[in-house]
């Protein structure tokens, strides 16, 4: 028996190491012969940076409302991870509740890109997701200065979203703290920066697949000469996931909180897929699902052990939960 263990994280409890370690222990102890491989993903947005080998550097930059953050990224040999969260995200903002939607800057990602790039890094790979912003990149090509328009192939973008540039404050912008009204002004000022970036660089990114990432930040860099991939895949092809189903009798992912989004560029979503294309059955292991996803092979840790108890003890209910998958015949 061969078992593959790729869990996202579960976010404000566990990371995906974590999860993906309570995972793995459960199936030891109730299959002690398995073949256990543990591969922890992302797809762009928080823990991108610790599924891609950890950081090794830290920098102080602009935050999201503009005060000095300590942002941590990777630079080995000439290639750079960096987080967009790291410097820009929404819980360094204090949440949506003291976010300001309307300020918020991605200065600091442009920052942290411009150091990548000065530091001599031949390939630097930017994940989308976790921002406090919906400045178009305004922020972020303000801090690069001459260093765009990008070289082909030297900047990467991962996104774990199809939204296009325009359809960011719609999408995104009430998960930061916007009301109706701001997500209108905030619509308005995005298609005055696709002006401006269509002018500049010569690309219109208004109904781009994926440039709505991070309020358009991905857009911007897109525009100014990055590429825009699929976080998941990127992911997935880096750590050699589908090496490590090909062959294997069962898959488990999961995340926190498991929902149609999660089908569509999701980290777990991409894991169901690989294995779906080989035949290897897969189970999801979650913190909550939401009905329109919830099947037999779908078990969530509140169903399992109750809530109170898979936020206070996480990792001992993610072992409960698999525990609770296996015996159901997995």
């Amino acid at each position: 028996m061969r078992v593959v263990i790729a869990p996202d994280k579960f976010k404000g409890t566990l990371s995906a190491r974590e999860a993906a370690d309570a995972m793995a222990a459960a199936v030891r102890a109730g299959w002690p012969y398995a073949e256990v491989v543990v591969v922890p993903i992302a797809d762009g947005g928080d823990g991108t940076l610790d599924a891609l080998g950890g950081a090794n550097r830290v920098d102080t930059v602009t935050g999201p409302l503009g005060e000095p953050v300590r942002a941590a990224w990777r630079l080995e040999d000439d290639l750079a991870v960096i987080e967009s969260a790291a410097a820009s995200g929404l819980v360094l903002a204090g949440g949506s509740d003291r976010n300001d939607p309307w300020g918020a800057t991605s200065r600091g990602v442009g920052e942290l890109v411009a150091r990548a790039l000065d530091a001599g890094a031949a390939r630097v790979v930017v994940g989308m997701g976790g921002s406090a912003m919906t400045d178009g990149g305004r922020g972020a090509i303000e801090a690069l200065g001459d260093r765009v328009p990008f070289t082909p192939g030297r900047v990467v973008v991962l996104t774990d979203t199809t939204t296009a540039f325009v359809d960011a404050a719609r999408v995104f912008a009430p998960q930061k703290g916007a009301d109706a009204a701001l997500v209108g002004r905030l619509t308005a000022r995005l298609s005055r920066d696709a002006e401006e970036w269509a002018t500049r660089f010569g690309t219109d990114v208004r109904g781009v697949p994926r440039t709505g990432a991070a309020g358009g930040l991905s857009g911007a860099l897109f525009a100014a000469g990055a590429e825009l991939v699929d976080g998941a895949a990127f992911i997935a092809g880096a750590l050699g996931l589908e090496a490590a189903i090909t062959g294997a009798d069962l898959v488990l992912t999961g995340e926190g909180a498991f929902d149609e989004t999660s089908l569509a560029g999701k980290g777990p979503g991409h894991v169901l897929a690989l294995a779906a294309a080989r035949g290897v059955p897969a189970l999801v292991i979650a913190g909550t699902a939401a009905p329109s996803v919830v099947g037999e092979r779908v078990f969530t840790l509140v169903e399992t052990v109750g809530e109170e108890r898979a936020r206070r003890e996480p990792a001992a209910a993610v072992e409960s939960t698999v525990a609770r998958a296996l015996a159901h015949g997995a």
